[in-house]
């Protein structure tokens, strides 16, 4: 990756960004094209590109360089140039993915990185049913045979970062509200952690219905690749137990796969980790009461796992 330095831009509202797109790509979108704002998350925005013969979105960091107070500083022009090469493996192992047609990290302060990819139809799926959980099976277990060596995408899901991880976002959300034995915790599923070992495998880490595109049941598109990364299968089987979609028909596609599910012990020990995040951003990003007691109750059934 390049080295790069730059001052955050200020968050523009949705028309400014499509605006300063507009003139920032010029040519490299097609002839007539119109951009227009679509969709906002917290971190990124979905703009529209729509000209005769095309239907395209632009992914666009909503600021490049943003503080966290459990993260530090993200460059998320770095995190988009390694979702670029996360898009090229994950659809050289057969995973369905939206075709990448240009991508630019930005070099100035007045401009934006960015990545242009065609638009998938599908269907809105807020809820996955068992057709949908079997094709995620199927998806997680392509992803997970897939081995890279660290420099290609980072470690940052290896058992000893995870390790590390989880004792500072259980430590960081203890000190904003009750966390009850939150130090028996992060003992506890650092020392199931110790005993896992060091496999470098492609992990997505945010394989959650907003980020999934079906049509009529089938999987048409993984999207939002930034925190793909590689490290331990369980790091992100824990996540989708925290998501509430690791269940029956996910599970026995994810084995015929070829994979098997590690025990409940490992399950709790990494779903720490994102029950904790899911605390934070509660209280540091959305002001979600809903949000931080989903992550101080998740923390609590870890708990009783480790426990047992």
């Amino acid at each position: 990756m390049r080295s790069v330095v730059l001052q955050s831009i200020e968050v523009p509202d949705e028309e400014q960004m499509a605006r300063r797109l507009t003139a920032q790509l010029g040519d490299r979108l097609p002839a007539g094209s119109v951009v227009t704002p679509w969709k906002r998350g917290a971190d990124y925005a979905a703009l529209r590109v729509r000209s005769a013969e095309t239907r395209l979105v632009l992914r666009v960091p909503l600021r490049e360089l943003a503080p966290s107070a459990y993260d530090g500083t993200v460059d998320f022009g770095a995190v988009l140039e390694r979702e670029v090469t996360a898009h090229r493996v994950l659809a050289d192992a057969g995973v369905p993915m939206a075709r990448l047609l240009d991508w630019h990290r930005a070099q100035d302060t007045d401009q934006h990185s960015w990545m242009l990819v065609e638009e998938v139809a599908h269907d809105s799926v807020t809820e996955l049913g068992d057709q949908e959980l079997a094709e995620l099976g199927t998806a997680l277990a392509r992803i997970h045979h897939v081995t890279l060596a660290d420099d290609v995408l980072g470690t940052e899901c290896s058992a000893g970062s995870m390790a590390d991880r989880l004792a500072l976002r259980v430590g960081a959300l203890a000190d904003r509200v009750s966390v009850p034995g939150h130090h028996e915790l992060i003992e506890a599923a650092r020392a199931v952690l110790k005993s896992r070992d060091g496999s470098n495998r492609l992990l997505h880490m945010d394989l959650r219905p907003d980020n999934l595109c079906f049509r009529a049941g089938t999987l048409v598109a993984v999207l939002d690749l930034s925190n793909c990364t590689t490290g331990d299968v369980g790091a992100e089987l824990g996540r989708m137990h925290a998501y509430g979609v690791l269940d029956g028909p996910l599970v026995d596609a994810y084995v015929a796969g070829g994979h098997e599910l590690p025990d409940a012990a490992v399950i709790a020990a990494y779903a720490t980790d994102t029950f904790a995040l899911l605390g934070l951003l509660g209280t540091d990003e959305f002001a979600d009461q809903e949000l931080v007691n989903r992550g101080v109750d998740g923390l609590a059934w870890c708990r009783e796992v480790l426990r047992a």
